[in-house]
């Protein structure tokens, strides 16, 4: 799933969608009554007191069912019962405002990503 949302529609290599934080991380994902992977996302600790959230996706015929929403409330509470204070993420452009509704503040304009798609960093107080 994070392949199909994150990477493929970019033409970036199968394997693109993983990093060296895999094993340490807490994996989400988000399914129908049929088991059908509807959404994803990813948390990972940079510190003790601060989780990201990473790989974040859902299927485009399912964005409008608050999925995105039920993933990162999930994180957050993870977050919070391993002690961080803080979740920081990076947002593409187009997903600022979904990130702005959950609580999330726009620090900065961070990186391109492939040469087109802008990233900021956000972050929300636990």
């Amino acid at each position: 799933m994070r392949y199909e949302v994150l990477r493929k529609p970019w033409k970036q290599p199968i394997g693109s969608e993983k990093d060296a934080n895999e094993d340490t991380s807490i994996h989400i994902m988000a399914c129908n009554q049929t088991n059908i992977v509807l959404g994803v996302s990813r948390l990972q600790f940079n510190t003790p007191l601060e989780a990201q959230l990473r790989f974040m996706g859902v299927k485009e015929n399912s964005q409008v069912l608050g999925i995105g929403k039920k993933l990162i409330a999930y994180a957050e509470e993870k977050a919070k019962k391993e002690g961080a204070t803080k979740i920081i993420l990076q947002a593409r452009e187009i997903a600022l405002d979904f990130y702005k509704k959950c609580g999330y503040t726009l620090v900065e304009k961070s990186f391109l990503m492939w040469d087109e798609i802008q990233h900021y960093l956000m972050e929300k107080k636990l």
